[in-house]
């Protein structure tokens, strides 16, 4: 994974440690929820299709790498 050299403060996803100015970091994309991309799903009667979100999350060298 590439890693960027930080502009301003940021905290690690994964051991909350914070990562100062000028730190490297990386970032990795987390899915939010438990479903599977086009799942179909019922409520009152609606029928809808489940779509996946996903986010970017800042992680520090030391977590990338271990």
């Amino acid at each position: 994974m590439k890693l960027k050299k930080t502009r301003k403060a940021r905290n690690c996803y994964l051991c909350k440690s914070s990562i100062s100015k000028g730190d490297l970091y990386g970032q990795k994309s987390i899915a939010l929820g438990s479903k599977i991309n086009g799942q179909s799903e019922t409520a009152e009667g609606m029928y809808t299709v489940v779509q996946q979100m996903r986010i970017p999350v800042d992680m520090c060298q030391a977590c990338l790498e271990g």
